[in-house]
Formats: C-alpha cells, structure tokens, sequence
C-alpha cells in the first residue's frame, strides 16, 4: 500500500513545470498559453494560468486546482472588458506535453461563452 501511495504521489510530481503553448475556440479565440504548477513540501498545489487575447496579456485568478495523477483540472476567473469571467480547463501529461480543452462562461449567468483545445510543452 506505501509503494501504491508512493508511486502515486511521483506520478503526479511530475505534473510540476511550466508549459508554454498555443489554445484554440471555436468563437475563433487563440493564442498563447501558460500553465505553471507547482506542488510544496506538504503536497498542495499551487498554478498560474496566462493567456493571450488579441495580442494582451490576460492574467487570471484560480479558483480551483485539482491534480489527478498525471490529470489536472484548473478553474480560473479573469476580466474581459468588464464582464467576469471563467474558464474551466482540462488536461493531461504526455510525455512533455499537456494538453486538454476548456470551457469558458460568463459568470453573472453561467452563459457559455468560448471552448476549445489547448497544447503546451514543458522545456528550458
């Protein structure tokens, strides 16, 4: 059971980087895009997600982070010319790579707004 427990918890160390890659919506939306995360001593996790839209840079706020082996799922807020919102992305390790899609809605009204595929790799 320890080595079960053990094998789990290097599995999901190896999540730990940062990936830079590109997403694409289907409203037409893309970009680049930037997971970092990170785990400490005790365990917890910890990510930053950037994007770029049109050309900016657009910082956002995680709400939710949620490390599954060599799955994550973050749910993160941002601002859009005034309207809050929130995207909620998937993804998995593959070698490098992390890659997965995303779901992007208004949070006044939980109207869909955006989703799509996102691919980023790990590296210097």
């Amino acid at each position: 059971m320890v080595g079960l427990v053990a094998s789990f918890i290097l599995l999901a160390a190896g999540l730990a980087g940062t990936y830079k890659g590109t997403y694409s919506g289907s409203a037409g939306a893309s970009g680049d895009f930037v997971v970092s995360l990170t785990q400490a001593g005790n365990g917890d996790w910890k990510s930053e997600v950037t994007f770029t839209l049109g050309g900016a840079d657009v910082k956002t706020k995680i709400t939710s982070l949620a490390v599954d082996g060599s799955k994550v799922k973050i749910v993160y807020e941002f601002d859009l010319q005034g309207t809050a919102l929130e995207s909620t992305i998937v993804g998995e390790l593959n070698g490098a790579t992390l890659a997965g899609d995303y779901h992007t809605k208004v949070m006044a009204d939980g109207s869909a707004v955006d989703e799509g595929t996102w691919k980023a790799t790990s590296g210097p």
